[in-house]
């Protein structure tokens, strides 16, 4: 059995819808990426007689409503990247959700339900958790340094195809 991820590349500035403003924060640009639903899928038995879920996709898009930037922006390069930085974090959770649900076995069909949707809250938060530290640190792109550091450990985690961590912080 093998879960895949799939997702949409390298970012442009036309999956972003322009705006007046963003509620609530004083960004330039918000990306809202999203990590499709397991679909509705016939587990497997195991030669051990255990269930566990059969292959398929994850595919890891953008909200096109709620990814937005601010019409007398500056659409750099350096704000796209920090974007891109948001869209490849959940990328990485991605890949992390998708080794725990190749991993999972359960006694039932029921059982494995609730390991799935336990696994799907466990990196729900975990994505949460690790978006706000990059824009914190980042401050949304603004401090150069911080920024640099979350892109050399973004490619290096993507590269590592199998990292678990990134900067200290479950994935």
């Amino acid at each position: 059995m093998a879960v895949r991820v799939q997702t949409l590349g390298p970012l442009a500035w036309n999956l972003f819808r322009p705006v007046g403003s963003i509620q609530g924060t004083d960004e330039e640009a918000q990306i809202n990426p999203e990590i499709s639903p397991v679909p509705n899928l016939h587990p497997q038995r195991t030669p051990g007689g255990k269930f566990k879920l059969p292959s398929f996709t994850i595919s890891v898009t953008v909200n096109r409503q709620e990814t937005m930037v601010i019409r007398t922006a500056r659409q750099t390069a350096e704000l796209l990247k920090h974007e891109q930085g948001h869209y490849d974090l959940l990328v990485l959770v991605a890949r992390a959700l998708a080794r725990e649900y190749e991993s999972l076995e359960a006694d039932s069909v029921q059982d494995l339900g609730q390991l799935v949707a336990t696994a799907q809250s466990t990196h729900d938060a975990r994505a949460q958790a690790v978006d706000a530290l990059y824009d914190k640190e980042t401050d949304h792109s603004r401090n150069r340094n911080g920024q640099q550091r979350w892109d050399l450990a973004i490619a290096a985690a993507l590269a590592a195809q199998s990292a678990d961590k990134i900067l200290n912080q479950d994935l």
